[in-house]
């Protein structure tokens, strides 16, 4: 059951006397709720830990002319509807009044509230007025994850075996994917009101010269690096770029692991990069997304593509400025990937086995 939890001190004081007073009917000439005695802070909403200002200005007032304040909590939290709460009454001449009323122990209860205004026994006004809480802070939704956006599976293109590596980048290392006709998991930004487009592709693919791998180009892309085992194209933002060598031995799990470090730790530039992501795909390459900066501070995403046939480690890459942008041209350059491993080890024959995966030289 509700029940009233006021613990009020309810003061009357007369803020200014009239000179004199007519003898006409007194009456109530304004009234109003306020933060202040003097009422120059008018409102009808109250902070729970405030005191309630009800300042009235009585006009054409003889001496005992009564005026009474009754102060009820209309409906409030925890306290049973129209509960009075106190009341008041003086008697004066022509005056500005005020009707002070705390509650010295509690906070207000947050709710409605009202205050009738009897001028000599009669019913005058009503005041009404609220007290709110402190407005709570809203929680934080929680983050909904986002489904990443998987590109559209392209054909599986098997990657070709090559030679010894050689790095084949040019300028601040950029990531790339590797020669496996599978898509990479997508980074691009959901958020985008524009989907990218991929850019057109030149008429005839780019074929290096031993004849162990070939892919797609877009239209002004150049090559930037040729060398017997190696070969990069791109512009002022990306470079794709594809490379072979003969390990002389297979790699098992660890070993492949082991190259792939000294691969990356050989070919970003700066030295410090973060591993996004590790992935096997489906004919046994192994994806690996890394994050990067430029020697700018430019941020650089990059995707490669590792994989042994026989003793031939082929790795197929691409870095870039912009990979939310290009990353439909990229998917198009993977499904164009292709390689011919006996072009490979006829320009990389083995040798003298070796006991531990092969650094390439840097790029």
């Amino acid at each position: 059951m509700k029940k009233t939890l006021f613990f009020v001190s309810s003061i009357l004081i007369l803020a200014a006397l009239a000179c004199s007073f007519s003898v006409s009917t007194a009456n109530i000439a304004g009234a109003k709720m306020a933060h202040d005695s003097e009422g120059n802070d008018p409102t009808t909403v109250f902070a729970q830990d405030e005191t309630f200002y009800a300042v009235v200005d009585l006009a054409n007032a003889p001496d005992d002319t009564k005026v009474k304040s009754v102060w009820t909590a209309v409906e409030a939290d925890g306290v049973d509807p129209n509960s009075l709460i106190d009341e008041v009454e003086t008697t004066s001449s022509d005056a500005q009044l005020y009707f002070e009323l705390s509650n010295d122990e509690k906070m207000w209860p947050v709710g409605k509230y009202k205050v009738d205004l009897f001028l000599n026994d009669e019913l005058d006004r009503t005041l009404e007025f609220e007290v709110e809480g402190a407005v709570a802070a809203a929680p934080e939704p929680e983050p909904t994850a986002t489904p990443t956006e998987e590109p559209e599976p392209e054909p599986t293109v098997e990657p070709t075996p090559t030679e010894e590596a050689q790095a084949s980048s040019a300028g601040d290392s950029l990531g790339s994917d590797s020669s496996t006709g599978d898509s990479p998991p997508s980074k691009a930004s959901e958020e985008e009101e524009t989907e990218p487009v991929a850019l057109s592709l030149q008429p005839e693919p780019y074929v290096h010269p031993s004849g162990a791998f070939s892919f797609a180009l877009p239209e002004g892309w150049e090559v930037t690096n040729e060398g017997d085992f190696s070969a990069a194209a791109g512009d002022d933002n990306s470079i794709v770029g594809a490379e072979f060598f003969n390990a002389d031995l297979v790699y098992d799990e660890t070993m492949m692991q082991t190259f792939i470090e000294l691969y990356l730790d050989n070919f970003i530039l700066s030295g410090e990069y973060e591993v996004l992501s590790q992935e096997e795909q489906p004919d046994g390459s192994m994806y690996v997304a890394v994050t990067s900066e430029s020697s700018k501070g430019a941020g650089i995403d990059s995707d490669f593509f590792f994989e042994q046939r026989d003793t031939i480690v082929f790795i197929f890459y691409f870095s870039t400025f912009i990979y939310d942008e290009i990353q439909p041209t990229w998917n198009e350059i993977i499904a164009s990937y292709a390689v011919d491993p006996d072009a490979a080890l006829a320009v990389a024959p083995a040798t003298t086995p070796t006991l531990a995966p092969t650094l390439p030289p840097p790029p």
